[in-house]
């Protein structure tokens, strides 16, 4: 309960902070948004969200939990001024500064989860990867490697080796290397708790 109300608290914060926020074309661009009358148009892996001053609804008019509503306030709120390209370098959350403090929560609610859910199903894994959107990328490295995006600017890679002999099952997430520039610390974590909790359910 005290977990939902920081969120409602901070969703009053950035809902306040969002009134003075300017739609422009030139932010949408830079976000991959799209503007329709007082609203923004965000791709959420895959789910369309209107947010307008008002509210923030996927399409289908279905309500999001304050910690997604945050998330995506904070997307727009923090736009930069221009959009940072990145060298395509993948880095854990743990490579962003001062990530430090929070990778422990970050990794229990991730990583972790992916690992004791489907180890020695690696087949399930996949179906769920492909069921929403992910687009498998062939590696070496790994059993499987999983190309998402969270936001226009926010594709985030799932790669994970099953169990073998002795070996533990092992998942990570990777970003691009100019996540940050985008988002919050805390928000990025969110985006791949929310993934986490899309690949375990068993009723999509």
């Amino acid at each position: 309960m005290e977990y939902l109300q920081v969120f409602d608290e901070k969703l009053k914060v950035c809902m306040l902070a969002f009134q003075e926020f300017v739609f422009s074309p030139e932010k949408a661009k830079i976000l991959g948004a799209q503007i329709t009358g007082q609203s923004f148009i965000i791709n959420f892996f895959n789910r369309k969200i209107i947010v307008s001053k008002q509210s923030l609804l996927d399409t289908e008019g279905r309500d999001l939990t304050p910690a997604v509503k945050v998330l995506l306030l904070k997307y727009l709120l923090l736009c930069p001024d221009r959009i940072h390209e990145t060298t395509h370098k993948l880095v854990t959350f743990r490579e962003f500064s001062n990530a430090s403090p929070l990778f422990s929560s970050f990794t229990t609610n991730t990583a972790k989860i992916i690992e004791t859910t489907f180890s020695g199903n690696l087949a399930k894994l996949e179906a769920q990867c492909v069921r929403l959107g992910g687009t498998i990328v062939e590696t070496a490295a790994h059993d499987l490697s999983v190309r998402f995006r969270a936001l226009h600017r926010i594709p985030i890679i799932l790669n994970f080796n099953d169990r073998e002999e002795m070996l533990p099952a092992n998942a990570s997430f990777l970003y691009h290397d100019n996540a940050d520039a985008y988002l919050d610390l805390e928000s990025l974590m969110l985006t791949c708790t929310y993934l986490t909790g899309l690949l375990i359910r068993t009723d999509i």
